[in-house]
């Protein structure tokens, strides 16, 4: 089996998604487009880092090759998923974390012990308020602790607390040290 595959891939400005473009003219026949295609996808819903889907990024087929009666599609598909994969890994893609933004109000006498136990966790305090009863914080967490922190918060207050979540985009992931060689791309 044959196929040969030349593709190049970019950076999108965040929330652009994933963009697939054809340059390789007739040097790859269509009849081959449609599993060049899908070896994008592929290579980009089954990405790089820690096997999670690909966004903002533009992938580029540039040129190709093929020999009349040894290319398939199953060739096509299955070069142009290796090479898109290796190129993903060339550019040092960026494993990101949904994050929230937790607005919380609760009585004044609360407020230290709140403060006291977010100090420790992954929460970071964007600020504290407080008036005569009632003291307030905003804080971002990433949105897989979202459930815990207001349970955290609840329990602490005896459930006199009210609390607001909104969706506050992403950012990178820190790269936890026991766990390196997972998001580590290896060519």
């Amino acid at each position: 089996m044959y196929a040969g595959i030349r593709v190049e891939v970019r950076s999108l400005a965040r929330g652009k998604g994933t963009v697939f473009a054809w340059n390789a003219g007739a040097n790859i026949p269509a009849r081959f487009a449609t599993a060049v295609a899908q070896g994008v996808r592929d290579a980009i819903s089954t990405g790089v880092l820690a096997g999670l889907e690909l966004t903002d990024v533009l992938v580029s087929v540039e040129d190709g090759s093929y020999h009349e009666e040894d290319s398939s599609e199953a060739a096509f598909r299955e070069v142009t998923q290796r090479a898109t994969t290796a190129a993903l890994r060339q550019a040092h893609p960026t494993l990101l974390e949904a994050i929230s933004v937790c607005r919380s109000t609760f009585p004044k006498e609360y407020a230290s012990a709140i403060e006291e136990s977010l100090s420790s966790e992954d929460v970071r305090i964007e600020s504290a308020q407080s008036e005569s009863q009632t003291s307030g914080l905003r804080v971002t967490v990433p949105t897989s602790r979202v459930d815990s922190l207001l349970q955290q918060i609840l329990s602490l207050t005896r459930g006199q607390a009210k609390f607001l979540i909104e969706s506050g985009g992403f950012r990178p992931r820190p790269e936890p040290p026991d766990m390196a060689t997972v998001w580590t791309s290896v060519p």
